[in-house]
């Protein structure tokens, strides 16, 4: 999928973009923002890009020189005017002026008919203002719904999706209470979760973690690393290898299976 001017260019499931985002060369933009230039350049003609804001990222006050196409593919945006979701159009007419925040992250379709023109420094809005976030892999116990969720959501953390690591972890059992996820030679896909969580909440979150668990680089399957939850060796000796169910979910989901028939057998016994 290059964008290069000469050739065809296709996009195909753009309101599925969130699951295959990672396939595209962003490159960084501004604050909290990156861009995948379709065609053209800022400095002049029309321009078309995908921009991808991370949670709290934004674009400070900018006038624009031509008509500005948005489409909203996966989240939410707001400014001065309105809050755009996900399937939303907005048509930006010459000599408007607007800043852009995107408090949980959003992927936008953006079509310029000329470049538009910043205005001086002045960053956005204060109320606008966000922390700045990293991507962080969760493996057990902070997955949604689940027992150490709420650390997260407690410093404003926000689900990104659902992925896999590249198949080089194992997950152990922690006594059936919580997973261990380490890094192997020849390992399998560990199922995680990514949520954005802001730098400063990375603290919190690791405190509340259980013992022998640490934050580190994780690989994702599309052979992007983003920060994530995995265990210490010590952790982890003479302990189950649950690995072969892919992740936390599955095995919790096959224990409670094989409870519910044990339970069912005593029943009827």
């Amino acid at each position: 999928m290059g964008n290069d001017d000469e050739q065809v260019l296709t996009l195909s499931d753009l309101f599925q973009v969130a699951s295959w985002q990672s396939t595209l060369p962003w490159k960084p933009f501004l604050d909290g923002v990156d861009i995948y230039r379709l065609y053209g350049r800022a400095e002049s003609g029309p321009a078309a890009a995908l921009l991808r804001f991370h949670a709290g990222g934004r674009v400070k006050l900018h006038e624009h020189t031509g008509y500005e196409h948005i489409i909203v593919l996966a989240g939410s945006q707001v400014d001065e005017n309105s809050k755009a979701e996900t399937g939303a159009l907005i048509i930006n007419p010459p000599g408007t002026r607007h800043a852009v925040l995107s408090e949980q992250g959003c992927i936008v379709l953006a079509i310029y008919e000329k470049p538009v023109r910043f205005l001086g420094t002045t960053p956005s809005p204060p109320a606008l203002a966000r922390p700045r976030t990293v991507f962080l892999a969760v493996n057990g116990t902070l997955m949604r719904g689940l027992e150490l969720n709420p650390a997260l959501l407690a410093v404003n953390a926000t689900f990104v999706r659902e992925a896999a690591t590249e198949p080089a972890y194992r997950l152990m059992s922690i006594d059936d209470r919580h997973p261990a996820m380490i890094r192997v030679k020849s390992g399998v896909a560990v199922a995680v979760e990514i949520w954005s969580v802001p730098v400063d909440g990375l603290a919190a979150i690791l405190l509340n973690e259980p013992p022998g668990l640490t934050i580190g680089k994780v690989t994702l399957g599309d052979g992007s690393e983003v920060l994530g939850v995995i265990g210490e060796p010590i952790l982890c000796e003479a302990r189950k290898d649950i690995s072969s169910f892919g992740g936390w979910r599955a095995y919790t989901a096959s224990l409670k299976s094989n409870s519910d028939a044990h339970n069912s057998e005593k029943v009827e016994s």
